[in-house]
């Protein structure tokens, strides 16, 4: 196709709109500070002091750095002046931070630059440009399913920011009930977006919430006959909150992505099943649906288990490295992973007999099969 062709492309024109926009954020982040309420500094020279090694009460050892910064403020009644600070990070930067030049950071400042504590590094560039990265490369290949995509996702964290929100204005109102309704509209509104308005749309919708539901509910009868048993509830002892609601809220959350993935998978691949033989047997087709559901069943669950435990490894590695007991480590930093990714795999495993099922009741009443 020559280029004077793909210009004449309506879907050309979204991806190059795109990209100068793009271009145009990241460079806008590169030169906002004015736009900064709080101090805004460029680390302008590191001067590299001394080095030691430490070692801690566990044995574990580690190498200090001693450096010192200076910082030119980019905006605020400092702007234009400099000062020199000292910064002291660790090799391991667990909770300590190296800097290098033209670094910007977030400061704060009490008479002058030279008595100024970093808080943070100014990330807003890095983000748009991960953030942009990801976006051009749905749009290109999924061109207008990934548009589609796209708009799910915003409204998707749209929803679940917007059931937190409401919660903490009316904090009587119910979390769990909130993130339910989120679900809801996140399913329809995400389904209808991808896939557009079909029967198998529904069916998948239908099927999504069932499954979800119907585990959340399992997980709540089984929780109760056995008092929590197991679940570490502890691990949420920074909360206000009853650390249950906010348990099942987060698995409701967690269970859908998987679920929904299950469900349009079999029900898409019937449906192409039934397209290309209409006369197939019932039988063969719910066989056919269920060794779909069968390829896709491990490893979902795993994705589930995977994506859970992953964000509390460095924990992990924290407690073995203080002394704790494998035992304990797990039972502190896993019990509520392996407890919602449990959850989880039991509505992965639902969801495929209930698609079926309603692939098939869907079939039956519109005449199609007998």
């Amino acid at each position: 196709m020559s280029y004077q062709n793909k210009f004449k492309q309506p879907f050309t024109w979204v991806l190059l709109t795109f990209i100068v926009l793009f271009l145009g954020a990241l460079l806008f982040t590169m030169n906002n500070a004015r736009f900064y309420r709080m101090p805004i500094g460029e680390i302008t020279q590191v001067q590299h002091l001394k080095t030691e090694q430490v070692t801690d009460e566990h044995h574990n050892q580690d190498t200090k750095h001693s450096d010192k910064l200076t910082i030119r403020v980019l905006n605020g009644k400092f702007k234009g002046q400099s000062g020199h600070i000292s910064n002291t990070y660790y090799a391991s930067q667990a909770d300590s931070e190296k800097f290098n030049p033209h670094d910007k950071v977030l400061l704060h400042i009490n008479k002058h630059p030279s008595d100024a504590n970093v808080i943070e590094k100014k990330r807003d560039t890095l983000v748009i440009f991960m953030t942009g990265i990801f976006i051009f490369i749905v749009l290109w290949v999924g061109r207008k399913v990934g548009i589609q995509s796209i708009l799910s996702l915003i409204f998707n964290t749209a929803a679940v920011i917007g059931a937190i929100a409401i919660h903490n204005a009316f904090p009587a109102t119910s979390l769990f009930l909130l993130m339910s309704i989120a679900v809801i509209l996140a399913t329809a509104v995400t389904l209808l977006l991808v896939t557009g308005w079909h029967w198998r749309t529904a069916i998948t919708i239908v099927s999504t919430l069932i499954g979800t539901f119907l585990c959340v509910g399992i997980a709540e009868i089984v929780i109760r006959s056995t008092g929590g048993a197991g679940i570490k509830y502890e691990t949420m002892s920074f909360l206000t909150l009853p650390p249950k609601e906010v348990f099942m809220a987060s698995v409701i959350v967690g269970t859908l992505g998987a679920v929904m993935d299950v469900a349009i998978t079999i029900a898409s691949g019937m449906y192409e099943i039934w397209q290309r033989t209409p006369n197939i047997n019932m039988t063969r087709w719910a066989l056919a649906g269920r060794n779909i559901g069968q390829d896709i069943m491990g490893t979902m669950t795993n994705i589930l288990l995977f994506s859970y435990l992953a964000g509390s490894l460095p924990m992990m590695l924290i407690y073995l490295r203080n002394a704790n007991t494998i035992t304990y480590t797990i039972s502190m930093n896993w019990s509520l992973e392996i407890a919602r990714a449990l959850i989880g795999g039991i509505g992965i495993v639902l969801t495929i007999p209930i698609t079926i099922l309603l692939m098939q009741v869907w079939a039956k009443l519109r005449g199609e099969h007998t």
